[in-house]
């Protein structure tokens, strides 16, 4: 197994853990690692609530403090954490960064987790966050034709899952699709997925654990719940899949941006050698994250028609 050698230090460590024996525990740690979902002088943070499912979900919504009188693009934010921990807070920094840099609005579901609310209670979710970006567009300062989604993880399964949606159902039309590490495929059949064993890392003792709380004996094949099984992946947006070296989800991350190429649509990749599953948390410093995280910004917003003025002005 090769590791980077500025990742090395942090892997040396990294205790041995199994996030999900503990699901409280768990998801106590992951909230005291989490940001605060705070203003701060570059990002204005605001929570809503709306209906989803007859339930309410709230929103949490980024935009930047220094903003024009044009409509901003926006993405909608799948946070990762296995379908089972986590929430906005979880990629709260990620959402700060992107609306600072790109001057670009954002919404975070604070999406139902399984195993109390497995399949399809977080899709479900989702989908009602986008529907509402479309139906608030206008009010909230938004251009919905320049509409991405994306996440890290679970989060990028989720992703895929209401990109696949949104064509189905006749919208609403999704610019950009940005799938960080995704979790996409629960078969666990492929190389890297038997490989990455280590206890140190997310792997495939925990990707399972994960697929379980949220299939909970649903048909992997019916609906949305597992975007690798899709079998027609044709008419999605540009996609960028950014893959790393070190992690059970590698190989069927690869081999689904090959069948969205064969398909016919646009995807870049990117697989960052000698790295773990969400190595830029672990990691944020290293050259490597460094690299790999502003090449799929750039990506970003590039697919949205964003941060051309904040990145060179």
């Amino acid at each position: 197994m090769f590791l980077d050698p500025e990742f090395l230090p942090v892997y040396e460590v990294l205790p041995a853990l199994d996030v999900f024996a503990d699901v409280p525990t768990a998801r106590a740690a992951s909230r005291a690692a989490s940001g605060d979902g705070r203003s701060d002088r570059a990002v204005d943070v605001e929570d809503r609530v709306i209906p989803s499912d007859g339930r309410p979900l709230t929103l949490r919504l980024y935009t930047p403090v220094a903003r024009g009188a044009d409509l901003l693009p926006v993405a909608v934010w799948m946070h990762g954490g296995g379908f089972v921990l986590g929430g906005p807070n979880a990629e709260d920094a990620t959402c700060r960064r992107l609306a600072a840099e790109l001057g670009i609005a954002l919404v975070a579901p604070d999406y139902r987790l399984a195993p109390e609310a497995p399949y399809p209670a977080a899709f479900d979710d989702c989908c009602a966050a986008l529907d509402w970006v479309v139906d608030q567009a206008h009010a909230r300062g938004l251009n919905p034709a320049r509409l991405a989604l994306g996440g890290h993880s679970a989060g990028a399964c989720l992703a895929a899952a209401v990109a696949l949606a949104a064509r189905d159902r006749g919208g609403p039309r999704i610019a950009y699709l940005y799938l960080g590490c995704p979790v996409i495929d629960d078969r666990l059949a492929t190389g890297s997925a038997r490989e990455v064993t280590d206890p140190r890392l997310f792997n495939r003792r925990a990707a399972e654990a994960g697929w379980e709380m949220y299939l909970q004996g649903a048909d992997p094949k019916a609906g949305y719940a597992v975007p690798a099984r899709a079998e027609d992946l044709s008419g999605l947006p540009p996609t960028y899949v950014m893959a790393a070296g070190v992690d059970p989800a590698r190989d069927e991350a690869l081999e689904f941006a090959a069948r969205l190429g064969a398909a016919g649509n646009a995807v870049e990749v990117h697989l960052v050698p000698g790295v773990p599953h969400m190595f830029d948390v672990l990691a944020p410093t290293a050259r490597v994250t460094r690299r790999a995280v502003s090449a799929w910004t750039t990506a970003l917003a590039d697919g949205i028609g964003a941060g051309r003025e904040h990145a060179h002005g």
